[in-house]
């Protein structure tokens, strides 16, 4: 049995995650010399499929045999020699190669093409010459690409009135060809409105640091405290919060692990061993906010972290931007200006949307 190499070789892979080996796509050769379908790079999203013989149109019966040529304005339907069987509720659009179109104007007539999970027949692909000169098709020509993606199956519900937009009911042309109405701008608002909330959410959580770095000590050895109890001075206050569905799925702040002797009454390891910032993270009593958060989330067990967006009020470290990178949030949202780190690189590597925002 052949399978298609890119779904399980993943030593060029450097930005995909685990999913890719999720989706078992079966396949079958209608015909022994049939080639099937690969990707042409390792960053490819499509799946190029090659010309294996001439179907009919109305019938899908073998026709001929390739080559075959298309004459201008008119169209052939080719078989390309495999059979899908899509796992539910994955799709298939057949698009066609921007190469063909650019150089010889052949195009595909139903543009996307779409294979669904229970069609088990020869997938085809009905090519249409819009140039002027004929267009020969040569047996194991690449003649278009094919995209996977998963969808989603809607429960139709019939209402009396719908929900109020903006646009209304303009169809066709409504937004014009040169202004552009409050749609972009209402929702970047939108979504600065929501950043601000939680991003308070954050700093409120930050106030229950306990670290102290930076805070100054009276004439009786003490770290100084306001009136609430507060530390004055902390240069470590750090808080996570992290939301999914517009729903806060766990928060975290830095402070001394479980166990550990408080350093407001022993005073600080780091300092005590003079040690440089950024460095020897290990010792130091203090779990980082990030941390806190997992660690909370892992324990009540009542959420993945799949599609949630991180908020932070200072850049992660490398080793918390690590453990982001591999919990499949989708949007990390840091203070603008505070506490810069190198960690923030690896997120965007990781293909993790960052957004800064200004409380």
């Amino acid at each position: 049995m052949t399978i298609f190499p890119h779904l399980v070789n993943l030593k060029y892979n450097l930005v995909f995650d685990i999913k890719e080996k999720e989706v078992n796509l079966k396949v079958k050769r209608v015909r022994p010399d049939a080639k099937i379908p690969e990707r042409a790079s390792n960053l490819a999203v499509g799946y190029d499929v090659y010309a294996s013989i001439v179907l009919n149109k109305f019938t899908k019966a073998v026709e001929g045999e390739l080559p075959v040529t298309i004459q201008p304005g008119k169209s052939v339907l080719i078989g390309i020699g495999i059979q899908f069987a899509l796992p539910w509720p994955n799709q298939c659009e057949v698009r066609p190669r921007s190469g063909l179109a650019s150089q010889y104007d052949v195009e595909l007539s139903n543009s996307p093409g779409t294979i669904d999970p229970d069609f088990r027949g020869e997938a085809g692909v009905l090519l249409r010459n819009r140039g002027d000169k004929p267009f020969v098709v040569e047996k194991d020509m690449r003649i278009a690409q094919l995209v996977f993606s998963e969808v989603s199956i809607p429960v139709i519900e019939e209402v009396e009135e719908l929900p109020e937009t903006v646009r209304g009911a303009g169809g066709f042309g409504s937004t014009g060809l040169f202004g552009i109405k409050e749609g972009t701008e209402a929702y970047r608002l939108e979504i600065e409105k929501i950043d601000r909330y939680y991003m308070k959410i954050v700093l409120a959580t930050a106030e229950r640091s306990n670290c102290v770095r930076g805070v100054e000590k009276d004439g009786d050895d003490h770290y100084k405290r306001d009136g609430k109890g507060n530390l004055i001075g902390q240069t470590r206050r750090f808080g996570c919060v992290i939301v999914k569905g517009d729903n806060i799925i766990s928060q975290g702040y830095n402070a001394q692990h479980k166990g550990s002797p408080l350093c407001s009454e022993v005073g600080c390891l780091r300092e005590a061993e003079n040690i440089l910032s950024g460095t020897k993270l290990e010792r130091c009593r203090a779990v980082h906010a990030e941390w806190w958060a997992f660690a909370n989330l892992m324990v009540s067990g009542s959420c993945s972290t799949k599609g949630a967006t991180i908020y932070l009020n200072a850049e992660p470290c490398e080793i918390c931007a690590k453990l982001i990178a591999q919990l499949e949030i989708e949007t990390m949202v840091l203070l603008e200006d505070i506490y810069p780190t190198s960690g923030t690189d690896i997120i965007k590597k990781a293909g993790i949307n960052v957004r800064y925002i200004k409380t």
